[in-house]
């Protein structure tokens, strides 16, 4: 392969548009709430993770707006991380968006490049602008944690993911993120859409009625993320047995009584997401936090659930990263059983071209997809600036080694960056957005 045709193919695949088939992009005006600086850009990005993984504390990063107080901090816990994946894709994003010309946050630059952040989130064509313009996203599956007061988005740029956790983990459940609870629980779900939580099939009907809502508005898939909660082995269990469970109050469960009643529930959201059409997508390996059980998503617990129910279509995200070998596994014996690279060029570039190098001599290409996991648009472009380069390097690397020509590994990319979330998701232009009740 010559040099300009290399050269040439790279173009002509860094062009495809793509889909982005899990984000977490905050609203634009959720964003502008406080003000937005260098350091909320940061500390929204998964670099964060990494300043606390070397000793930061968490608690400094609800700085408010102190910036003079926070740059010593920054600067000090700065050269432990600087190498890692993480922190350089957020520099990727500032050098891209922002015209950063360093390779690092110093005394000279961070002030202004702070005051360019402010001024971008000034302009209300930011989002269409980075999404659109710079990243090529085309469009963006979006989980908000499940939240109905916040569920409002431009729907040109996303589709709202109906994330399961409350119907599955029940009441009293609430999810935390940042240390802070302040996301839906099923009693607001309940509220939120006339539920009646009084007796066992009013909980059920509850969730019924949900998983149809959301269709209807648009939503292109019901997601399970319960590993951060709990393990992702779902077992059988009678509707009987479960509804003895539910009368009981909460509190008085035991653990294996509330595991129990949630394997059930668990169950129940994957067989309405069948009829509905929906596929399921999965969080599985690595978490999003500084602490948490690490094989609670190993997604080899999963390997009964994809027995018991062949009709449902199931996504594993993250490639179940460190668990590799089980999803593409997985994948490949199972026809209903998908996989995404989301959020792993985000981990490591390095680890995505071996993961999806592996993967192309093993699982058929209609079965591959790709998501950026961002929580703001920087972080949407950094990925897909990334999954760009991965996918192009795994591709040019094989037609070097003779495995595919040209044709086949341009076909190859329009799958992973587009046509096989078009195709599974069923996605479309024209859908409207959930706004709660």
């Amino acid at each position: 392969m010559s040099k300009a045709a290399h050269m040439n193919l790279r173009a002509v695949l860094s062009a495809i548009p793509m889909i982005d088939t899990h984000s977490h992009v905050m609203g634009l005006q959720e964003m502008r709430r406080n003000s937005v600086n260098l350091f909320k850009i940061f500390g929204n990005t998964y670099a964060r993770l990494d300043f606390i993984s070397a000793g930061m504390s968490a608690s400094v990063w609800e700085f408010n707006d102190n910036l003079e107080n926070f740059w010593p901090l920054f600067k000090e816990y700065q050269p432990f991380v600087q190498h890692t994946a993480y922190y350089r894709a957020t520099i990727r994003a500032l050098q891209g968006l922002y015209g950063l010309k360093e390779e690092t946050i110093t005394d000279d630059n961070w002030q202004v490049l702070s005051e360019r952040v402010t001024r971008a989130y000034q302009r209300n064509d930011w989002y269409h602008y980075v999404l659109k313009e710079r990243a090529n996203v085309n469009v963006g599956m979006l989980d908000m944690f499940w939240s109905v007061d916040y569920f409002c988005h431009d729907p040109s740029l996303f589709r709202p993911i109906l994330r399961a956790n409350p119907l599955i983990l029940g009441r009293q459940y609430i999810y935390k993120f940042k240390g802070k609870a302040h996301y839906t629980s099923i009693e607001e779900i309940a509220q939120a859409f006339d539920g009646n939580l009084k007796t066992f099939e009013g909980y059920l009907d509850l969730v019924r009625t949900v998983i149809k809502g959301y269709k209807a508005v648009g939503s292109p898939a019901v997601k399970i993320a319960t590993a951060y909660e709990r393990t992702l082995e779902f077992l059988p269990v009678s509707r009987d047995e479960a509804a003895h469970l539910y009368v009981s109050e909460p509190q008085r469960l035991t653990p294996e009584e509330e595991r129990r009643l949630q394997d059930f529930m668990a169950r129940f959201v994957i067989g309405i997401a069948i009829e509905e059409g929906l596929p399921v997508q999965i969080h599985t390996g690595i978490f999003a936090r500084n602490a948490n059980i690490l094989s609670n998503g190993n997604p080899e617990h999963l390997n009964q659930l994809f027995l018991d129910f062949p009709d449902a279509r199931f996504v594993l995200l993250h490639f179940g990263f460190p668990y590799i070998g089980q999803a593409i596994s997985l994948a490949k014996m199972f026809p209903n059983v998908f996989v995404d690279l989301v959020w792993v060029p985000l981990l490591s570039p390095t680890v995505a071209r071996q993961v999806l190098d592996e993967c192309l001599d093993l699982v058929a290409v209609n079965k591959i997809m790709w998501g950026s996991d961002a929580y703001q648009v920087e972080d949407v472009y950094a990925a897909a600036c990334l999954a760009r380069e991965v996918v192009t390097d795994v591709l040019l690397n094989k037609i070097e080694r003779g495995e595919m020509n040209e044709e086949q590994a341009l076909t190859i990319a329009q799958r992973i960056f587009y046509q096989n979330a078009m195709s599974l998701f069923r996605l479309n232009q024209d859908t409207k957005m959930v706004t709660g009740k």
